[in-house]
């Protein structure tokens, strides 16, 4: 009996050494992407601002990208979204990302030329015949090339992604060269759309957007060049009478954050936010498109006519843009110029 007694003592008191002896090693934790301990990343909110409504190609490009972000981090990134020029007009968004006020940005090239002299390269006329091959080239080594110019202004390009086309219609037919003498047309107040109009014997007559529409009602302008979004939203289709696919200036929507935001944040963040852009290009892309092609088909349902331009006119009207190349290659420099050509040629 003394016997068993001592055995059940000594297995008691050996069971007791090896789970004290697989209780004093502490519990592995998980490593951190460096190899070293986990870290909780603080949540942050990031800004999102623009000028455009927020039903446009931007707007539902924009939520699409704060899903796509806020489901990537668990929610620890939040995007707030400021449409409709709720945090001012384009000027005052660039200098607000600039300024740190504002973190993510999101416009056409065109406003940021006076701020990044090279994106005069997207002002030049009959440069794309198409967008897909716009998307080309933002696929390419040229977008490289793009992020750098960004960066000059404080900025780290996000995502460019070709929008839509600025489109002319007229209440004069034009099938022929020929058939823009003397049409006046209105145009934004740049000195390279101008003098593009002009090559092609137009009279390029600048006047504010908002005074278009009574413009065209009263035979002040024959015509307008916009994308066929702008069109049937502004109702100016209801004055119009042709419309022409001249695909004369691609818009190239873009994303850029300010810089010292972007390096600031955690590691994993930035890498979050590269993904999420990198993941929402395509559905940018398709939403342009779907709205471009739904807003054609209303201007031509409200009956507005439509001519589609003949590959020789528009062979013609890239011969007459030559003169506008040579003004931005005067005012940016040749290499800018000849980089953007370079690369169509390429995925062409």
């Amino acid at each position: 009996m003394k016997k068993s007694k001592w055995i059940v003592l000594l297995m008691v008191a050996i069971l007791s050494f090896s789970m004290v002896g697989c209780g004093s090693e502490p519990a592995e934790e998980p490593a951190g992407e460096n190899g070293g301990e986990s870290v909780d990343l603080e949540p942050v909110t990031l800004s999102l601002a623009f000028s455009a409504a927020d039903a446009s190609p931007t707007g539902l490009a924009s939520k699409e990208l704060k899903a796509i972000i806020e489901e990537k981090s668990d929610g620890n990134i939040t995007i707030d979204i400021y449409p409709d020029a709720q945090l001012g007009g384009d000027r005052e968004l660039i200098e607000g990302a600039q300024n740190e006020n504002i973190d993510i940005i999101s416009m056409t090239t065109a406003p940021l030329v006076n701020f990044i002299p090279e994106l005069a390269v997207f002002d030049m006329p009959m440069v794309f015949s198409d967008i897909d091959t716009a998307k080309s080239v933002m696929n390419s080594e040229y977008y490289e090339e793009l992020k750098a110019m960004y960066e000059t202004a404080g900025l780290k390009l996000l995502m460019a992604n070709p929008d839509s086309f600025r489109q002319m219609s007229s209440n004069i037919p034009v099938y022929q060269l020929e058939d823009f003498d003397g049409i006046k047309i209105r145009t934004m107040e740049n000195k390279y759309h101008m003098a593009f109009w002009e090559e092609l014997g137009a009279t390029p007559t600048p006047l504010a957007f908002g005074e278009l529409y009574i413009a065209l009602q009263q035979g002040l302008v024959h015509a307008q060049e916009n994308p066929y979004a702008t069109l049937i939203a502004s109702k100016l289709n209801e004055q119009q009478d042709y419309i022409l696919d001249t695909n004369h200036i691609m818009f190239l929507s873009t994303f850029s954050i300010n810089e010292n935001v972007y390096n600031n944040l955690p590691e994993e963040y930035q890498n979050i936010l590269t993904e999420s852009f990198e993941e929402a290009k395509e559905i940018a892309f398709e939403i342009s498109r779907e709205q471009d092609e739904k807003a054609l088909g209303e201007v031509i349902e409200a009956g507005t006519e439509f001519i589609e331009v003949s590959d020789e006119l528009r062979a013609e009207m890239q011969e007459a843009a030559q003169p506008v190349y040579e003004m931005i290659a005067e005012e940016i420099g040749q290499e800018a110029v000849d980089a953007l050509f370079e690369s169509i040629e390429e995925v062409q």
